[in-house]
C-alpha cells in the first residue's frame, strides 16, 4: 500500500510553489509579458508549467510549507522573480525615454495620449517603444526571461537570505538605461535644436517673422524626416539593450 507522509507533501508542495510564485513575479514586471493584453489565466498556466519543470530539481530548506519561515520564503520568491522582471523593463525603458526627450524636442508632447498598457506619453515614444518590443518578442526575449528565471534557482536558491539583492546595482543599470537613451536622442536633439536656434535668430534679425507658425510645422517635419532616416539604424542600440539584458540577467 502507497504510503505518504505529511512531510513528503509539504516537499512537494514546496518544490512547486514556492518556484511558481517566482515565476509569476516575472510576469508581473517583464516586458510584453506583464502587459494587460496577455491574460491572467495564460500568465498562471505558464507560471505553473515552468513551475512543474524545475519543482524535481528544486531543494527547499527551512522546511518549506510546513516550517516557520513560510511567508518569508514565499516573499523572497516573489521579490526574486519582481526582480528579474524589473531589470529587463528598466533596460527597455530607454526607449521610452529617448521617445519622450525626441518628442519633446520636435513639438509633438502636444500631441500626447494615454495608452492603457504603458501610461501617458507621445506618439515618438510609443513608436520607440512598441519596437524595441517587437524587437524583444523576434529575438525570443519572452524565452530568455523565462530561462534567466529557471536559471536563478542555481544562483539564488530557495531560502530566506536577501544578500542577493547586492547582485545588480540599481545605479548600474539606471546608468545603462540614461546612456542608451542619450545615444538614441542625440542626434535628433542636436539637429533640433541647431533648428531651434536658427528660428531664434530669424525672429530676432526680422521681429515680423512668426516663429510660432513656422516653427512647428519646421522641427515635426525635419524630426520625421530624421526618424524615417535613423529607423533602420535602430538595430544597434536594440542588439545592445539585448546583451546588456543578458549580462544582467546571466544568461
Amino acid at each position: 500500500m502507497l504510503s505518504i507522509t505529511d512531510a513528503q507533501l509539504f516537499g512537494w508542495l514546496s518544490s512547486f510553489l514556492l518556484p511558481f510564485f517566482r515565476v509569476l513575479g516575472i510576469f508581473t514586471t517583464a516586458p510584453v509579458l506583464s502587459q494587460q493584453s496577455v491574460p491572467l489565466r495564460i500568465r498562471i498556466a505558464v507560471s505553473g508549467l515552468a513551475a512543474a519543470i524545475v519543482a524535481p530539481t528544486i531543494e527547499v530548506a527551512d522546511g518549506g510549507f510546513a516550517g516557520p519561515n513560510l511567508l518569508l520564503l514565499v516573499a523572497h520568491e516573489v521579490l526574486v522573480g519582481l526582480t528579474l522582471g524589473f531589470i529587463a523593463r528598466v533596460i527597455f525603458s530607454a526607449f521610452e525615454l529617448a521617445g519622450e526627450a525626441i518628442g519633446l524636442q520636435m513639438g509633438l508632447s502636444f500631441a500626447g495620449f494615454y495608452d492603457p498598457q504603458s501610461g501617458a506619453g507621445n506618439p515618438v515614444s510609443r513608436l520607440l517603444s512598441t519596437l524595441a518590443l517587437t524587437a524583444f518578442v523576434v529575438m525570443n526575449g519572452p524565452g530568455m526571461l523565462l530561462m534567466a528565471v529557471v536559471e536563478s534557482f542555481r544562483v539564488i536558491p530557495i531560502d530566506i537570505a536577501f544578500d542577493w539583492l547586492a547582485w545588480r546595482s540599481p545605479i548600474a543599470l539606471g546608468t545603462q538605461m540614461f546612456a542608451l537613451a542619450l545615444a538614441i536622442a542625440l542626434p535628433f536633439i542636436a539637429l533640433l535644436l541647431f533648428v531651434n536656434v536658427a528660428l531664434g535668430v530669424m525672429s530676432r534679425v526680422a521681429p515680423q517673422f512668426s516663429v510660432f507658425a513656422v516653427g512647428f510645422p519646421l522641427t515635426i517635419g525635419i524630426g520625421l524626416v530624421l526618424l524615417a532616416l535613423i529607423m533602420p539604424l535602430l538595430e544597434i542600440p536594440l542588439g545592445s539593450a539585448m546583451n546588456q539584458l543578458r549580462i544582467a540577467l546571466g544568461t
